[in-house]
């Protein structure tokens, strides 16, 4: 057995140190790479594909960094012990210095951390233009939707098919049982993101209990005539591959609800963020329980998807066309 079998045959099995060959490269652009709740204090090891990390929490600031030491490969973030600006490494006692590659031998790579509430985001790659306005709409939105986890989930499905869901108009009434779509016509961004909007045509709002829903219900039955009282906006954001953005609701009473996956050797892990709007925070629960509920039936189609079938498009299928054009302007990270 050769020195390189015996390191496979003896990797660790987290998911933080999935085998490199099973999972491509990820790809530049941005990355929701973990909620707070996910972190341990300390040190704590990730992934994105096979790229291993740490977060590293100090003083309220989250930091992130590739997890292999540069000595050996050790992963940084098991067995670690964090001592000031450095991580001691379990193998071998070095010092690795956190970022600061450029003056010191044994350093590693830091990545930049946007966080938006809960979620804690990141950046790969070094061209300016893979951020695609992302930044500014995390500003725009974190003081007034501030972000809250309402789902982490791992699925057997790549992970780019959990952001194109929401450019695929057709299955929000197939699928999800939405009354009326109208709209869902994709278009660049002004920072070269992929917008799409539309409306959703609803007897009433999904927000109001039962017992007001089932009234709606049996006075469109008593009288022949359907009412679409409840028409909210849908427009939605891909800033990444990974991350898409979406703005949900009628005019003043706008909920936003991010979605992202990360790839991992099997598929992905998928996580969803709510941000309600001011004044409406009792629909978070309502929000959340919809959100594994769309999820649910999704991944149902997903894991059963046959990825070699030649597909045959319509129309309908313009804004999953836009959408794979514009993953396809992104690189791989090295």
């Amino acid at each position: 057995m050769t020195h390189q079998d015996r390191a496979a045959a003896t990797a660790p099995s987290t998911a933080a140190s999935a085998p490199r060959a099973v999972a491509s490269a990820p790809h530049t652009g941005w990355h929701l790479f973990a909620f707070l709740s996910e972190l341990t204090g300390g040190l704590t090891p990730l992934a994105i594909g096979p790229r291993r990390l740490i977060a590293v929490e100090q003083d309220e600031r989250v930091r992130l960094f590739d997890a292999n030491c540069p000595h050996r490969g050790a992963h940084l973030g098991i067995g670690g012990t964090l001592e000031g600006d450095c991580v001691i490494c379990p193998f071998h006692g070095k010092r690795i210095a956190l970022g600061d590659r450029a003056n010191r031998r044994w350093a590693v790579r830091e990545y930049p951390v946007l966080r938006w509430g809960q979620a804690l985001f990141t950046r790969f790659g070094s061209d300016d233009a893979d951020e695609r306005g992302f930044p500014e709409a995390l500003a725009r939105f974190a003081a007034t939707h501030p972000l809250v986890p309402a789902l982490t989930r791992a699925i057997a499905a790549p992970a780019d098919l959990i952001v194109e869901n929401a450019f695929d108009g057709d299955h929000f009434t197939a699928l999800h049982k939405v009354p009326k779509v109208t709209g869902m016509q994709a278009r660049t961004g002004e920072a070269g993101e992929l917008v799409i909007e539309g409306e959703f045509l609803m007897q009433t709002s999904p927000w109001q209990d039962d017992r007001a829903k089932e009234e709606v219900r049996w006075q469109a039955v008593r009288t022949g005539v359907v009412r679409w009282d409840y028409r909210p906006r849908f427009l939605a954001r891909a800033f990444s591959p990974g991350v898409v953005v979406t703005e949900f609701g009628p005019p003043g009473r706008t909920h936003v609800i991010v979605t992202a996956a990360s790839a991992t050797a099997t598929g992905c892990v998928a996580r969803v963020a709510i941000g309600v709007s001011a004044g409406h925070e009792g629909e978070l629960g309502m929000l959340i329980e919809g959100s594994h509920k769309a999820i649910g039936e999704d991944i149902s189609i997903w894991e059963n998807l046959d990825h070699t079938a030649e597909p045959h498009y319509d129309a309908g299928d313009d804004p999953v066309l836009a959408f794979r054009a514009f993953c396809a302007g992104f690189g791989r990270t090295q």
